[in-house]
């Protein structure tokens, strides 16, 4: 199930994508506002991607891989946006390469995520959770109009809790 926008070309995440998965999530960009500013482990980023593969198998939604589109026509890999289980709710995400942060690509590829999180998932709305130090993606989430609620603790780590209810119809 690929999506698309404009310049975005985005498909679903595979086994094969462990080695880029792992450099994407080494990128220091990344590694500072997700990964408590430690880079993971080459099993880390494994076991990360067989949760992502598992959540497609058992929910048909998950991640995908984005790539943008260069004028020559090729695909350049700039990051991964989708959905995750949060506990009972889903969570969405994205996580872009330093290099092209900055550039409106996480909210590009989260649109057509939230419509198809919507159309195909029994849900009234997705939950994004964000560190507080992650100024990138608390500009974004307001951006797009999330509703902050209040800040969670999650693995002992403090989040702002953001949501985004079902358009009405």
């Amino acid at each position: 199930m690929n999506l698309e926008t404009q310049r975005l070309f985005m498909r679903p995440i595979r086994a094969w994508d462990a080695g880029a998965l792992h450099r994407l999530q080494c990128d220091p960009l990344v590694v500072e506002s997700t990964m408590r500013g430690i880079p993971p482990t080459r099993e880390m980023s494994d076991a990360r991607l067989s949760l992502y593969l598992h959540e497609w198998e058992t929910y048909g939604i998950g991640i995908w891989i984005v790539y943008e589109r260069e004028e020559s026509g090729d695909l350049r890999f700039v990051g991964r946006s989708g959905v995750s289980r949060f506990g009972s709710d889903i969570q969405f995400g994205c996580a872009l390469f330093g290099s092209r942060s900055g550039q409106r690509i996480g909210p590009e590829s989260l649109k057509p995520v939230f419509e198809l999180a919507f159309a195909t998932q029994p849900i009234d709305r997705l939950v994004s959770v964000i560190r507080p130090t992650n100024t990138r993606s608390l500009r974004m989430a307001n951006a797009l109009g999330l509703s902050c609620l209040e800040p969670i603790v999650f693995n002992g780590t403090k989040y702002q809790f953001y949501e985004m209810r079902r358009p009405p119809q």
